[in-house]
């Protein structure tokens, strides 16, 4: 699980993410089990190429089997650079066909295994749970974010996969002025709507509710906590940060698993200046359990 975090601005583009991955260990031999652990050193947000304009963080799954997403990215790079796209729709365009090809070609029997239990009339109580488990396990996204040149005016999509697509996704693009989340954002959720949003979904679903959804939205709607339009781009920065930190803490001290924490990156791309880091771990984080760069 991951928090990431977009802020687009009329002075660029903000993108943060927390450093936590989860990966499931096989216990020894074929009957052993295994267990979730949680590495704190991942790195979520990468630039598009050298000295380049653009940028992605990513959410949910965490690689392409023995493909990274590290090394995925640094071809997409190569593929830009030797065929530049005219703008950044077409940037989100090309790497949600790129990233569905590599995507299906990783995961094929396990995508059309959702698809066949969807197709189903009915299903046991165990496929049931085999869905709900794939569908969690096979789903994620990215947000690309920056400009091409000639044009600097900053721009940012958001590009969402899970394995009952038939298909790539047309990526959605983000307004100005506006935060977006995603991964685990129920704790800014909370926070910004002052209660959880599946809190509000169960309440109009009870049967101790017998108003309309609406109803419900309009009697949360007084306890928002409302954002200024456009922050200037430090206190997006600040915004994004305080995001992913916060998340981050809440999980740590909460009942659940620690599926989002470590070192908080965020990075930023303003309409005078390329891909820059805000912070950003060191290669040798893990070993110095923290070191973060300040540039």
């Amino acid at each position: 699980m991951t928090i990431a975090a977009c802020y687009l601005s009329s002075e660029g583009v903000v993108l943060g993410a927390d450093s936590t991955s989860t990966m499931f260990v096989q216990g020894p031999g074929p009957n052993a089990g295994g267990n979730d652990h949680h590495y704190n050193f991942a790195q979520k947000i990468f630039q598009i190429g050298e000295s380049s304009t653009l940028a992605m963080t990513m959410w949910g799954l965490g690689s392409l089997g023995e493909t990274s997403y590290r090394t995925l990215i640094a071809q997409f790079a190569d593929d830009l650079s030797g065929h530049p796209a005219s703008a950044l729709s077409e940037v989100a365009d090309r790497w949600s066909t790129l990233y569905w090809g590599a995507y299906t070609s990783q995961y094929g029997p396990a995508i059309q295994r959702v698809q066949d239990l969807h197709g189903q009339a009915t299903r046991t109580p165990e496929e049931d749970v085999e869905l709900i488990l794939l569908q969690q396990n096979l789903s994620g996204g990215f947000c690309i974010g920056g400009y091409c040149l000639p044009s600097r005016r900053p721009e940012a999509y958001e590009i969402v996969f899970e394995p009952s697509q038939s298909g790539p996704q047309p990526p959605q693009s983000l307004r100005i002025g506006n935060a977006k989340f995603w991964g685990c954002p129920n704790i800014m959720n909370r926070l910004l709507f002052g209660v959880d949003l599946g809190l509000l979904f169960d309440i109009s679903k009870s049967p101790h509710w017998t108003g309309s959804p609406t109803d419900l939205l309009n009697l949360a709607a007084p306890y928002r906590l409302a954002q200024p339009f456009d922050l200037p781009i430090r206190e997006a920065i600040d915004w994004v940060h305080t995001s992913i930190y916060t998340t981050s803490q809440a999980m740590k001290f909460s009942h659940l698993a620690p599926v989002c924490g470590g070192p908080v990156e965020v990075a930023v791309i303003t309409t005078d200046r390329p891909f820059r880091w805000v912070r950003h771990k060191k290669l040798d984080a893990g070993i110095a359990h923290g070191g973060l760069t300040h540039v």
